[in-house]
């Protein structure tokens, strides 16, 4: 039997199920779904509603939606059915009454065809009728498509399947293809079900990196708006606040070791992820755990709904790992949290904690010009955001353009300031000897900030002694930052992703080998200037392959070759794994490639060569 034929008469089977059902329960039954949804806060909190006018044997919601009717506050809406044999289609109208619907297609009742226009909310509770469903939000409705087309073309709202207990069914879910929308929660007369309940880890993460990348309120908002339904759990946790267009992961591995060798039990976030998800939320040296990333994730996901339908605001996948973090640290009673900012400062996701032990803004340059600015001194201004009074500000020295601004902020909260300088090529800073144990020319400057941070902590923390922080400054690690990962020839990774990444790239290379020159992979996204990134990288350059990282917004490899060749470079494209394979291993024994942009393409490669996928020895 063909899956259309199994689900075909699964529907069949749970439509004479219901059926069943004596005469009288469905009064009784629907009275009690009624008052189970309006205990979900989801649903009382919601200021635009979707409903249903239900068909004989349909739990019949009458009763609650009279009860939004009589809220002045709320918004409801009802679907009119278009049938025609070209554009058969469904959408919603506002209606104020139950007077505004008359019988249209199908029996139902339906918004009178008045001239009124479809609605378009972005952020409503819709109430979705359905034959059967699954705990897991599983659907099958009657076969025509309609709320499964509508809800494709609108993603954000926020579904809550409404059925008899008799109609769900574990044989439901194998029957499901692509086109067939999950519901996110099905409400029964006996209880409600979370599709978040049923997702295992990797489903749930993948629904994490689904959310958008920008919302359409600062990041700030979201998140103070998500941790105020969560506890606040912010103000529970001390910080040390790190911001800056380079470096900030750096000084954060520093300042993380310097507080391991301490013995503190310091949590560290930061973004994004080479490998694994995780790797953002981790305290020590130990990543979360999976099942915590379940647990808190599933608690984010209702928290990110009730925001979505009551203020309309929609996490993003940054908002979502903050918010995670942020329960997990509080939960695990950390002495300090490592906190990297996401996007800038001031408005930055990050910037709803408490006034931090430390705040340390890094080397600062043209960065996502179209969100902070188009000169160094305005985004200057949007990182300086994060300084608060009652914290001590450790800035990155720089040109006085950029360092004006953001002593200007600190002398205006009567914040202290010290500037950071350089580890010197033999290891002395401040009249101190240290060891760095991470490679790049550049670390040496993030070196001295995390030295000077932990400095400050040091007096709230008596254990950050002298030898923590010459121990944490040895032993802390920053993968895809000038890491070796292959010998024979040499494969050398570095997340140089922007102008100041690959400047700070090619200062290392330089340094380390004034008169090398190297065979580099490059795949970088569209919206950095990777103009001036070709420009830095070329006289360092035997030959660059470029490749397309595994993202929607990167830059593809034949685009960025051909702008590699205009530039007078020699350049091809590396069409996949196997083809790197072949491209490294023909270098010489003795030669060094470097491969360096995004941090998706270093995180790939990286995985590649940590898995023995990619083994250049064989």
């Amino acid at each position: 039997m063909s899956m259309v034929s199994e689900k075909s008469a699964l529907r069949k089977k749970m439509k004479e199920k219901r059926a069943a059902l004596m005469p009288d329960a469905y009064a009784a039954r629907s009275h009690m779904i009624c008052e189970l949804l309006w205990q979900m806060s989801i649903v009382r909190e919601a200021r635009r509603i979707c409903c249903y006018a239900p068909l004989p044997q349909e739990a019949d919601l009458w009763e609650l939606i009279e009860r939004f009717f009589a809220m002045r506050d709320r918004q409801i809406a009802f679907p009119r059915v278009y049938v025609q044999d070209a554009d058969s289609r469904m959408d919603f109208y506002e209606v104020g009454s139950r007077q505004e619907l008359s019988e249209g297609a199908f029996h139902v009742l339906e918004p009178v065809d008045d001239g009124r226009t479809p609605i378009d909310w972005a952020d409503a509770l819709v109430l979705v009728p359905g034959v059967a469903f699954a705990a897991d939000g599983s659907r099958c409705g009657y076969g025509k498509g309609y709320y499964d087309r509508y809800f494709s073309e609108h993603p954000g709202l926020v579904r809550i399947g409404i059925a008899f207990d008799v109609q769900l069914t574990a044989e439901l879910p194998p029957l499901c293809e692509p086109n067939d929308i999950r519901m996110d929660y099905v409400q029964t007369e006996y209880r409600s079900y979370a599709a978040c309940d049923a997702m295992d880890y990797e489903t749930l993460v993948a629904q994490i990196s689904g959310s958008r990348r920008f919302g359409k309120a600062p990041g700030v908002v979201c998140s103070e708006a998500v941790c105020e339904l969560l506890g606040r759990p912010q103000d529970k946790l001390r910080f040390v606040h790190i911001a800056g267009t380079n470096g900030k992961g750096s000084v954060a591995a520093f300042l993380t070791e310097i507080c391991v060798q301490a013995g503190l039990r310091v949590g560290c976030f930061t973004s994004p992820h080479l490998e694994h998800f995780t790797e953002r939320i981790q305290i020590g040296h130990t990543q979360i755990a999976p099942e915590d990333v379940l647990k808190f994730g599933r608690i984010v996901w209702r928290a990110d709904h009730r925001l979505r339908v009551s203020k309309g605001l929609s996490l993003t996948m940054f908002d979502y790992c903050l918010a995670i973090a942020l329960l997990y640290y509080r939960q695990q009673s950390v002495d300090l949290v490592v906190l990297e900012t996401g996007l800038g400062g001031r408005l930055d996701s990050t910037n709803i904690i408490p006034a931090p032990l430390v705040s340390v803004i890094t080397e600062i340059g043209l960065e996502h010009m179209e969100y902070l600015g188009t000169t160094t001194a305005q985004i200057a201004s949007e990182k300086a955001g994060i300084l608060k009074a009652g914290t001590q500000a450790v800035l990155m020295d720089q040109p006085q353009e950029t360092l004006g601004v953001l002593t200007t902020r600190c002398e205006a909260l009567g914040v202290p300031v010290h500037i950071s300088g350089t580890v010197d090529a033999d290891g002395h800073y401040r009249g101190k000897n240290y060891e760095i144990g991470m490679p790049g020319a550049y670390q040496h400057r993030n070196a001295a900030a995390a030295i000077e941070a932990a400095g400050l902590l040091a007096r709230t923390f008596a254990q950050i002694t002298p030898q923590a922080v010459c121990e944490g400054v040895k032993n802390a690690r920053w993968p895809g930052r000038m890491e070796l990962v292959g010998e024979r020839p040499q494969v050398i990774l570095d997340g140089a992703h922007n102008v100041h990444g690959v400047r700070a790239l090619v200062e290392s290379l330089r340094t380390w080998k004034p008169q090398q020159t190297y065979t580099f992979f490059m795949g970088v996204m569209a919206e950095k200037d990777y103009e001036t990134m070709i420009e830095l990288i070329l006289p360092l350059a035997e030959h660059i392959y470029t490749l397309t990282p595994d993202s929607s917004r990167a830059l593809s490899a034949d685009a960025l070759c051909a702008m590699i060749r205009e530039k007078g470079g020699q350049a091809d494209v590396c069409l996949d794994e196997q083809h790197l394979t072949e491209l490294i291993r023909a270098r010489d024994a003795d030669a060094t490639c470097i491969v360096f942009g995004s941090l998706y393409l270093i995180g790939a490669v990286r995985k590649l060569f940590l898995e023995g996928i990619l083994n250049i020895d064989e």
